[in-house]
């Protein structure tokens, strides 16, 4: 039987090339490439964050605007502190949180939904309570293997030795 023969005949008359500047066919409809899947919005819900957050003993600061993401930043105070010294920031990866930077007091100074931008303000011996002196420390903080990592690393007492 001559099938091979036949079969290989068949596929070398479609192999044929087109003129210079002849347009090549049009793939029929059904092999036409399909428009790319956009990924569903990132969505963030702001009010099961700060219930989570409430739920870990903090008070959070309603962030202004919208925050982008994936990596997103809510300030917290702990719950009934006297002085406004016991200070919190949960870091967010979509809904999930990824970590947490405490300190005395921290500010956010930016973030863009890529990093985060922490300022702690510093104390020189001596100072009182109220009134940091020794500047700022800032840090920014990415998301990395599932959690955060701040650089330059985050020291043990970021405010400082005061306070």
């Amino acid at each position: 039987m001559r099938v091979v023969p036949l079969a290989v005949a068949v596929l070398v008359a479609g192999c044929g090339t087109a003129e210079p500047g002849t347009p090549s066919p049009a793939a029929p409809p059904s092999q036409a490439a399909a428009p790319p899947v956009q990924p569903p919005p990132d969505t963030f819900d702001l009010a099961a964050a700060e219930e989570l957050i409430t739920r870990e003993g903090f008070t959070p600061t309603p962030p202004e605007g919208t925050l982008a993401g994936p990596l997103r930043a809510i300030h917290s105070m702990c719950t009934g502190s006297a002085n406004g010294r016991c200070q919190e920031v949960f870091f967010f990866d979509g809904q999930r949180v990824a970590g947490t930077i405490h300190a005395g007091m921290i500010e956010i100074s930016e973030q863009d939904g890529s990093s985060v931008v922490l300022s702690f303000p510093r104390y020189a011996p001596g100072d009182p309570g109220c009134c940091p002196s020794a500047g700022a420390s800032t840090h920014r903080i990415t998301l990395a293997g599932g959690g955060i990592q701040a650089e330059p690393p985050i020291p043990d007492l970021p405010n400082g030795q005061g306070g």
